[in-house]
């Protein structure tokens, strides 16, 4: 800024776009991720630490498990009874029954009366892993397991305790136990059908032996026994029926012969396609026909498209289907004829039935109609009971059969075999899944810490704001401690220690500044240096950007405009009873407030009395030309203000200067609290130029700086002193 102007000349006011604030949710680069665990690496070891030696030491103290196991089959019924599917519990072989059968099983092969069947076998009671449970048949259930095998009848059994003899034990007892059950089961089934049918047989016996008694006594009293005329008529009845039967039969087959036959015809009349044709007819002789037409036609169509009609090899094939055509067709017509022939018999058979039946309808009409009725209802039910009654003996006879056979549909494939080496704990998986999930909780952890740390720590990430980045002034080596003796050190450390990387990165920020101050490319006439907050380093950063300033030979002022908490003074030791607001008073004139420092061309002028009303101060046309006069003596001002946040002065003074540029303190400001300074800023229409991050400690080596550190110059005796004095930041 020219001496003697007022304000510098208007620029666009810039604001904060959505861009902006969209970029402080952009996911970060792979690089940054790995960056992230890197510097949170303890956070990720104690975690992992932490899990995999839990799980180890879980995994050590853990009480072995061994594991016997056993298959058995489970069909859906024993050949034997295939017939009887009723008797048994077996399947019906139809799949939605089968299927309620195998889960039944797979359900009872892992049941309390089955587990209690086990206990009382082996005497598990007796037994010292057994003897001290309040419910051994629920725990011996929880160490068995039951395995289906996906499409086939086999099912897997496993047993898992902490003795491979007992293991072994109760898995063979298991199986064996489950297949006499179920044996068991099967011919208790069968004895209780023969049960059954024994008393069902007696009582249709009884039935049939009162029906054969009451039809013996009705023929008795109505003379239907002797040889009589009236026996004759009878008999001429039973004859009656039986030819009925046979009519009816006959007709029936009558019926489908004609339809048969007309069926043929028709086919016979409506299709023109032979080999169609010769499909009405199922023969073997036809068969043959019907391949050779095929095979004919194939190869006259083959020929076809190579020869001329008249080629003699043409005209032989032609000839030999048209009499395989001949043949089909001889053999349809007969197929036809003996349709015809089989519907003529049944006509005839029918006729003759008929006349029959007719005669014999004649002969028995003299016979009494009543008493002839009762002796077929008699009769009938003299039957039905004697029908009865031998299914029922048959039934009987084949279960006899059955129970004799005493075959299974349940039996041991492979039988119990125990492991000899325990299946838990598996040490290699338990501490793989360990290591894994030691691995993906401290990744996470590290990375979730690092989402929730909003401060700013990295290029990348004051970028990400849309701020320029100048540069980083390093963690002063070893210094620890409070008091202002350790913070003059820090203030004076690039003058004390010119060749260390401390100093090195001041100039690459005076280097930044020079090239970003101005529009016009000019070095700087007069900067503000300011933070977000307070506490992070305005005062180190801005006395060792005037040193290096000073060292390229710049006639440079430290102007320090903190009003309220003034801290230049206790950098270079004058005496504060006079500086810039007596300048801005005008109760002193530059050369009384402008006090030498040990830099050579770097002045200081400390902050002067504590006026009353600072803001109000620093916003005057007196405090403006103050400035002016500062320019018109030395080449660059650099302005020491409050923080931006806390109060107005900064905002204030941003107004009067070429650029502001913003310390944050890495790892400990916010970047919502940078944004919030930035906006402040922007809104006056203040030219920020960029930030610099203080108090970064060079030698993390996930921030890429540590190289840059040790190559340049940190002095050996510089990097490894220890300081034990205490310390104060401004």
């Amino acid at each position: 800024m020219p001496p003697g102007s007022t304000s510098r000349p208007h620029r666009p006011r810039r604001r904060m776009d959505d861009d902006t604030v969209e970029s402080l949710t952009e996911m970060l680069h792979l690089r940054d991720y790995w960056r992230t665990v890197q510097k949170r690496i303890w956070t990720l070891i104690t975690a992992f630490s932490l899990i995999v030696g839990s799980v180890t030491v879980v995994t050590l103290l853990m009480t072995p498990v061994y594991e016997a196991t056993a298959s058995i089959q489970i069909d859906a019924q024993p050949q034997a009874y295939a017939n009887f599917q009723s008797i048994g519990q077996y399947g019906s072989g139809q799949y939605l029954s089968d299927q309620e059968y195998f889960n039944t099983q797979h359900r009872k092969l892992r049941s309390r009366v089955q587990a209690q069947a086990v206990i009382d076998d082996l005497h598990l009671l007796e037994r010292p892993e057994f003897s001290d449970l309040d419910d051994p048949v629920m725990a011996l259930l929880d160490m068995v397991t039951i395995e289906p095998v996906p499409k086939t009848r086999l099912v897997w059994v496993y047993v898992r305790i902490n003795n491979a003899e007992l293991a072994q034990e109760i898995n063979q007892a298991w199986v064996e136990i489950f297949v006499r059950r179920n044996m068991d089961e099967l011919n208790q089934g069968v004895k209780q059908a023969i049960f059954f049918l024994k008393d069902a047989q007696d009582n249709s016996l009884k039935e049939l032996t009162d029906a054969e008694r009451e039809l013996y006594d009705f023929r008795r009293k109505n003379n239907l026994i002797a040889g009589s005329s009236d026996d004759k008529d009878n008999l001429y009845q039973q004859h009656l029926a039986q030819l009925n039967e046979q009519r009816s039969a006959v007709d029936a087959e009558r019926a489908t012969r004609k339809a048969e036959y007309e069926a043929g015809l028709e086919a016979i009349r409506g299709q023109k396609d032979i080999v169609k044709l010769s499909m009405l007819v199922q023969s073997e002789l036809m068969g043959t026909l019907r391949d050779q037409y095929s095979l004919l036609r194939s190869e006259r169509e083959g020929l076809a498209t190579r020869y001329l009609p008249g080629y003699y090899r043409m005209q032989e094939l032609d000839r030999k289907l048209t009499e395989t055509e001949d043949q089909i067709r001889a053999e349809v017509n007969a197929d036809l004829s003996l349709r015809k022939y089989q519907w003529d018999q049944a006509e005839a058979k029918f006729r003759s039935l008929s006349t029959q039946s007719s005669d014999l309808t004649t002969a028995t009409l003299a016979v009494d109609v009543k008493a002839e009725d009762e002796f077929n209802r008699l009769y009938r039910k003299k039957q039905s009971r004697e029908n009865l009654y031998l299914q029922l003996l048959d039934k009987m006879q084949d279960l006899n059969v059955a129970s004799s056979i005493k075959e299974n549909n349940i039996r041991i494939i492979d039988s119990a075999e125990a492991k000899q080496n325990p299946v838990e704990p598996n040490y290699v998986r338990n501490i793989f899944v360990a290591v894994l999930a030691g691995a993906l909780v401290g990744v996470s952890l590290a990375l979730f810490f690092d989402y929730m740390d909003t401060t700013i720590k990295t290029r990348e990430e004051v970028e990400a704001l849309g701020i320029p980045f100048l540069g980083i002034v390093p963690s002063v080596p070893g210094l620890s401690g409070e008091g202002w003796d350790a913070a003059r050190e820090r203030y004076l450390y690039s003058l004390n220690y010119p060749k260390s990387a401390f100093a090195e990165f001041c100039r690459n920020i005076r280097t930044n500044i020079n090239f970003l101050a101005r529009e016009d490319g000019k070095p700087p006439t007069r900067i503000l240096i300011t933070s977000a907050g307070p506490r992070e380093g305005k005062t180190t950063s801005s006395i060792n950007l005037g040193i290096a300033f000073a060292a390229a030979g710049r006639r440079v002022c430290l102007v320090d405009a903190d009003l309220r908490r003034p801290s230049l003074h206790h950098a270079f030791g004058p005496d504060n009873s006079v500086g810039f607001s007596s300048l801005i008073q005008g109760t002193a004139t530059v050369d009384e407030v402008a006090q030498v420092t040990p830099q050579p061309g770097l002045l200081v002028v400390p902050s002067g009395p504590r006026p009353p009303n600072p803001a109000e101060m620093l916003g005057s046309p007196a405090c403006i030309a103050a400035l002016d006069k500062l320019n018109q003596h030395f080449d660059l001002v650099i302005i020491d203000s409050p923080p931006v946040v806390a109060v107005t002065d900064a905002v204030v003074l941003s107004a009067h200067v070429e650029g502001v540029v913003m310390v944050v303190k890495s790892f400990k400001v916010a970047k919502d609290l940078v944004m919030q300074a930035k906006r402040q800023l922007t809104d006056v229409d203040a030219r920020l130029i960029g930030v610099i991050l203080n108090d970064f400690d060079i030698q993390r080596k996930t921030y890429g700086y540590y190289y840059y550190y040790t190559y340049y110059g940190a002095e050996r005796e510089d990097v490894g002193r220890k300081r034990s004095t205490p310390s104060t930041e401004a």
